[in-house]
């Protein structure tokens, strides 16, 4: 995650539709205050100080001490794992790519409630397609994939949908293409060692996917692509 987010077309292009959902969704004109819940190392975290004051929340020492380096002062740090309370509300809570890791998601996303200010937002992607699931998913602790109907349901009690969208929408049939091949690869070699796929390809490559997924970004405001690599949502916190 340090080498590539910065450079990966898949966290460059993530990160355009985050913006782009947010942007439309989920801003007003006041300065508000956002949780990067599992931040890693900081990929979400430039484009959320353009909105207001960011709070880190992660887990691991070591991505801890990396965002310390890299943003000093200009972020709060908070050691976090769901589901431990903390003495915040927010505004916003951007939540990417973490609820997979998280046995009990239900729980998490009462915290995600809890912790929200009246009226407030999330922000979240997950992997799509549990039929998807290979050696990727078991590399990087994934306890689930998620489908449109799944994500829903995780939210629906305490939360109303804004917007519900899958994406990486053209490059899916290279994602089916690669664990495929991943799958078959195992059951021939079961003991060769594991991948994620995770690199950062040749920047040709790079560049071409990093331009696919920002042309998704400009499209996913305006319609919802109907399957995809990943699947993202905007949800706005329930008065219950």
């Amino acid at each position: 995650m340090e080498e590539n987010q910065f450079n990966n077309w898949w966290y460059l292009g993530r990160r355009k539709i985050l913006e782009k959902l947010l942007c439309k969704y989920l801003l007003s004109n006041q300065k508000i205050v956002i949780a990067d819940a599992g931040s890693g190392f900081g990929g979400n975290i430039p484009m959320a100080l353009k909105y207001g004051e960011v709070v880190a929340l992660e887990m691991d020492e070591g991505a801890t001490e990396y965002l310390k380096k890299r943003f000093g002062d200009s972020i709060t740090f908070i050691r976090w794992k769901s589901p431990d309370k903390i003495d915040r509300k927010f505004d916003l809570v951007i939540i990417t790519d973490v609820l997979e890791h998280i046995e009990d998601d239900r729980q998490a996303v009462s915290w995600i409630y809890d912790h929200l200010k009246r009226g407030g937002h999330v922000l979240v992607t997950v992997p799509a397609h549990q039929f998807l699931w290979s050696q990727m998913d078991v590399l990087t602790e994934h306890f689930r994939k998620y489908g449109r109907k799944e994500l829903l349901g995780l939210f629906k009690d305490k939360f109303s949908a804004r917007k519900i969208s899958y994406y990486n929408f053209f490059l899916f049939p290279a994602k089916v293409a690669i664990v495929i091949f991943s799958l078959i690869l195992a059951s021939i070699f079961p003991n060769k060692e594991k991948k994620s796929y995770n690199g950062t390809p040749p920047a040709l490559i790079n560049g071409i996917f990093k331009r696919i997924l920002y042309l998704e970004a400009i499209l996913i405001n305006s319609l919802s692509f109907p399957w995809g690599g990943k699947l993202g949502g905007c949800f706005s916190k329930k008065l219950i």
